[in-house]
This record gives C-alpha cells, structure tokens and sequence, in this order.
C-alpha cells in the first residue's frame, strides 16, 4: 500500500470552522456537530513539525480541502500557504469565497505562486449558488473572485450539479470563461438528498471488491484535530465518534479498540507512524473481510462517490 516515501496528495482539513452550511455537510446532517465543530483547528507549529518536505520526496498534491471546513477561515492561513509554497508542488485551495475581503484575496495571488489553484465553490450564475451553499453570498463571492484574479491569482470553478440547478451549467461555464477563470469543474454527486437539494446522481457501476480511490490515488486526509486517515470519507465517521462513542460498524470497533487518538493523531505520532499503525492496518485488513467498513463499502465497492469533469476554458 501507500507509505510517506510514494506518498503523492495529502489532503488538510485545517479547521473546524466553516462560515456557511452547505446541506450535504456534516455540520447540517449530524445532530452532535455542534458538539464538535467551530472549535479548533491545526496549529501553525504543528504543520512546520509534521509537514516537512524532505518526509515525502515523491509529494505532488497538497489540497486545503476537508469535509467541514472553511480553509481561509484559518487565522494563520498566509503563514501556512507559505510554508507549503517552499514545497516543490501544486497546492490547490477550496473555498466557499463568501469570507473575508477582497483586499485579503488580492494579497493571497501575491503570495501564491500562479501554477497554484484556488478552487471557487459556486453551484451557480446568480443567487441560485445560495440554495445548497446557504449562508453564503453571491455577490460578495464575485467581488472577491475578481479582486483575486485581477491580482494575478489562478482560479477554478467547481459547480455540484442539483435539479435546482442544473439549468445554469451552461451559463455558468461562459461565466466563468468571461470572468478569467483558468478551469471548469462540474461534480455529479451520491451527496444526500434533502428536502431542499436533490443532488443529480449518476449511474454506476459496482466493483467486485473494495479499491481505495485514495490508495490508489497514493493519498491521505488529515482533519483539523490532527487524526491521519486514509480518506475524508472516513473523517464525519470520526468526527461523530469522537462525542457519542457509540459503536455502528467496523470502523468504529476498530478506533475503540486501538486506542485511536494515540496511533492516530499528530500530537502523539508523525504521519509515517500513523500510517503504519495499527488503526491504519485494520482498516486496510477490513476490505478483505466479511465484516468490512460500511462507507469504504459503499463510496470503493459501490461507487457511491463525486464524479468530476474537469474542462480548461
């Protein structure tokens, strides 16, 4: 499997704040998120000491994309873009884009090089992006996409498909084309449905066994408490965990009985350690098994997962 040495994408959920509520979240769909979110995130001292470039020599991506946050919420956001921009590698940046100034997003393009991303959330051409990213605002997210790119920064536009929606594809990928944006990401998603949303899935085609999209893809997630994981699938899971310790499945019975905070979070191991412990070698030993996780089942079995198309405009 994947080790620190082939190691090529790591995925940073830097915090557990968010500005807005998207309804496919974890901080809509739990009830105990409240208990767990809006209340810490990776300090800069812990990434300066676990993530240095010489412990992953063969590192390509590094995205600042978790299941439940905001990253430029960070208060230490441009001291961590620029730890990670020494790196010989692309970072990408997810955002809602409905946070902070357009000042604050001129002086990001000046301190990201411009082979780096910033990948805008906007399910939308107008107001309709509201509708499942709620709380954001539209026009504030255009004024601050402007004032981003007119700095010199590169920007993607990444738009979930709905039925509410998806009527605004088409006008969305022109404005985005006219507005300066480098790409165009559109996602097909197995997101919940909602009284609200109704995602537009698509159809798929079930795999024989389980086949890590993230093993394959030579790839880890670490959240905002500092848990090394092998995917983001696998972090509301977690996150839930964390406050009910309530068993539902493997994965649970595996974080009870390996004693998971220990083996698993950087306060106690370095990212090489965890990925060698024994929460990770259960994990990966479940797959084989009759009594396998149910979400690897589901998202690298059933292939229940986002499917992305990625156009260069």
């Amino acid at each position: 499997m994947w080790t620190t040495d082939t190691l090529e994408w790591i995925d940073i959920e830097l915090t557990s704040f968010c500005n807005i509520k998207c309804k496919g979240c974890f901080r809509e769909l739990s009830e105990h998120a409240d208990k767990i979110l809006n209340k810490t995130f990776l300090d800069l001292d812990t990434i300066k000491s676990k993530f240095k470039k010489e412990m992953f020599p063969n590192i390509k991506i590094v995205n600042f994309c978790g299941s439940v946050d905001e990253p430029t919420s960070h208060p230490q956001f441009f001291e961590i873009i620029k730890h990670f921009a020494e790196w010989d590698c692309h970072i990408n940046i997810a955002t809602n884009g409905s946070i902070r100034t357009e000042s604050w997003w001129a002086n990001l393009a000046g301190i990201l090089p411009k082979s780096h991303r910033v990948t805008w959330g906007i399910d939308g051409s107008d107001e309709t992006s509201e509708i499942y990213r709620e709380g954001s605002n539209f026009k504030k997210v255009v004024k601050n996409f402007r004032s981003f790119i007119k700095s010199g920064g590169t920007a993607n536009w990444q738009f979930i498909v709905f039925e509410h929606n998806e009527h605004q594809l088409e006008i969305a990928k022109k404005m985005a084309d006219k507005e300066g944006f480098h790409a165009f990401q559109t996602i097909y998603s197995h997101r919940t449905d909602t009284k609200k949303v109704k995602p537009k899935k698509y159809e798929v085609e079930e795999s024989d066994c389980i086949s890590c999209k993230y093993a394959n893809q030579k790839r880890i997630f670490v959240n905002h408490m500092g848990n090394v994981i092998p995917c983001c699938h696998l972090n509301s899971k977690m996150l839930e965990y964390s406050v009910t310790g309530q068993q539902k499945d493997r994965f649970e019975l595996i974080l009870e009985n390996q004693d998971y905070m220990t083996d698993i979070n950087l306060k106690n191991v370095s990212i090489e350690q965890a990925m060698n412990g024994k929460v990770w070698l259960d994990i990966q030993r479940s797959w084989k098994e009759e009594n396998k996780i149910k979400k690897c089942v589901t998202t690298c079995q059933m292939n229940k997962k986002d499917k992305f198309i990625k156009e260069k405009l």
